[in-house]
């Protein structure tokens, strides 16, 4: 199905325009302004819609415009009306037995292809938009998407571990753990216990020689007084009774604290507290270096079970990139060579927007030929950047599948396809035939899907 005839009145920059297109390459010529591209978005608003219709499509002052399409067995009429909604009216008739289609635009949108009505927008699309398009257009007996994404979610989750493997990795080596730890920590609180009781038990030893030296003291300074008092007896014989009835006392008393110290046994000798507080130091060095030493057996523990856990999600991750290779190399592409990348197209090996601009050109009018099996029309715009290998490849193809195609280009001349002036057709040429070039095997592009 193609197109075998279009009018359009005051679309845009149109004025009236009656064409029987080729069946292969039309181009559409003239200066800027000229209309060209009017001609090209009445073909694309007449079968795909309204989507890019502008708010005022009716050229100035005409009242009303309108589009119409002969398909061959199906003509399609567009009409507008100025001031009026951008959508318009559509209606869908049937050259065969006169009738309207109810459903116009869905029965439309089933001939339509997939992708842009302009094969060449292709070139200009992000690589992940171009693998997103390819994907649809070529079937796969997995569902890649499914496993694109259980594939990010293993390199995530494989990445995030690979982090969180190092990180432990960085704290276990942080922890130094000294030599020839012993297997069990020593019991620091019941040496803190014996070293308190050994500090009382001393002190206690302290104040019993204290006492002792006290009384030693007392004694010494009795004697003492006693020599005084001896030496006052002489001096003082008016009081002799007197002090010799005190010395008499004194005498009693040191006979008594002699006997309380010939009854008391011999002190025992102090024990070592240093010796106990030495052990100690040693105990908590031992204990904080065996806590280290778990601590980094933990910080072991998890980098095994990450590693575990890395290698399971590689070998995960190396199964579905065999399973996404297989499907690929198994599926038909519209041109040899293509296949999917991550998130790009890859052609040949190498991604898409490096290879050749004529194996670009090729590859992204294929696309859109298979995505156009059934109504057989391309439009292309900004025509006048494709170079004569370029146009020559695509009026090659167009030849080969059987596809129309409508091309907008800048030439002032009047002697290159339909040229227009100022809305009007002021000149059809004929269009040459392809010169041959060096083909590249591919798939025939069915003429029904």
């Amino acid at each position: 199905m193609r197109i075998i005839g279009l009018k359009s009145e005051n679309i845009k920059r149109l004025r009236t325009i009656d064409l029987t297109p080729n069946n292969y390459i039309n181009r559409i010529s003239g200066a800027n302004g000229s209309g060209k591209t009017s001609i090209l978005d009445s073909i694309e608003w007449a079968l795909t819609g309204t989507t890019n219709v502008p708010t005022q499509p009716v050229r100035k002052g005409a009242g009303k415009a309108h589009i119409q399409i002969d398909l061959g067995d199906m003509v399609v009429t567009r009409r507008f009306f100025e001031n009026g909604s951008r959508n318009g009216t559509l209606a869908l008739e049937s050259k065969s037995n006169k009738s309207r289609y109810a459903s116009p635009q869905a029965l439309l949108d089933g001939l339509m292809g997939r992708i842009s009505f302009d094969p060449l927008e292709f070139l200009r699309m992000k690589p992940e938009k171009q693998a997103e398009v390819l994907r649809s257009l070529v079937k796969l007996d997995i569902d890649i998407d499914a496993l694109d994404t259980a594939y990010q979610k293993d390199y995530h989750r494989r990445r995030d571990a690979k982090k969180e493997r190092d990180s432990e990795e960085v704290r276990r080596n942080a922890i130094g753990v000294p030599d020839n730890l012993p297997k069990q920590k020593i019991d620091e609180a019941a040496l803190v216990e014996e070293l308190r009781q050994v500090s009382n038990y001393n002190e206690d030893i302290a104040r019993q020689d204290r006492e002792r030296r006290e009384r030693v003291d007392h004694r010494n300074n009795l004697a003492r007084d006693i020599t005084e008092n001896k030496e006052r007896i002489e001096e003082l014989q008016a009081k002799i009774s007197e002090l010799q009835e005190e010395t008499a006392q004194w005498v009693s008393a040191i006979t008594t604290v002699d006997a309380e110290l010939a009854a008391l046994q011999p002190l025992p000798p102090l024990k070592n507290a240093e010796e106990l507080a030495a052990k100690i130091t040693e105990a908590r060095t031992i204990n904080h270096g065996l806590d280290r030493r778990r601590l980094r057996d933990s910080y072991t523990d998890a980098i095994n079970r990450l590693d575990a856990e890395i290698e399971e999600l590689s070998a995960a991750m190396k199964e579905r990139e065999e399973t996404r290779a297989k499907a690929i190399s198994e599926a038909e592409f519209p041109v040899p060579g293509l296949a999917f990348g991550d998130n790009e197209v890859i052609y040949e090996g190498i991604p898409f927007g490096q290879v050749s601009n004529a194996d670009q050109i090729r590859a992204s009018v294929a696309i859109g030929m298979a995505s156009n099996p059934e109504l057989r029309v391309m439009r292309i715009k900004d025509g006048s950047l494709l170079d004569s290998k370029s146009m020559n490849i695509i009026s090659e193809m167009a030849h080969e599948q059987d596809f129309q195609v409508f091309v907008e280009v800048v030439d002032t001349t009047g002697k290159v396809g339909v040229y227009l002036e100022d809305g009007e057709v002021k000149a059809v040429n004929a269009e040459p035939e392809p010169k041959p070039t060096a083909k590249k095997k591919g798939k025939k592009i069915p003429a029904t899907a």
